[in-house]
């Protein structure tokens, strides 16, 4: 059988001044991940670098404006096509007001030991994993 081609998602680990967590519920309809809480972000487009990636779903997905600060974790999704490769930084956001994208239908901030109790995508449960 022939080996899978990786994707790279950069996502947004996104704090607010109570060391809560920016998590985002999924469209019910969503071809991956439906109804299960994950972080914003995406794939990378064609030429696109990681950074300018970030910042742009960041944008798309949450209405705010980010800055990468450090790398925060990392996970991965086994799709039936190719496995996404998820590099998640952690950011800081110019307000923690959020205006939803289509693709998504809830947010909450949520401390990381909450976050971990929650119905998570696969790809960002180890983040949270011991309350971290």
């Amino acid at each position: 059988m022939p080996e899978k081609p990786f994707s790279l998602a950069a996502s947004a680990l996104i704090r607010d001044g109570a060391g809560r967590v920016l998590l985002l519920k999924r469209a019910a309809d969503d071809p991956i991940n439906p109804g299960k809480w994950d972080l914003p972000g995406g794939t990378l487009d064609p030429g696109e670098t990681f950074d300018r990636a970030l910042r742009r779903e960041a944008r798309e997905e949450t209405g705010m404006l980010v800055t990468l600060r450090h790398v925060a974790g990392a996970g991965d999704l086994d799709l039936p096509m190719k496995r996404i490769v998820y590099l998640v930084m952690a950011c800081d956001a110019d307000r923690t007001g959020v205006s939803l994208s289509p693709e998504h239908e809830d947010y909450t901030w949520a401390v990381p030991g909450e976050a971990a109790a929650m119905d998570l995508a696969e790809q960002f449960r180890g983040l949270f994993e011991g309350g971290g």
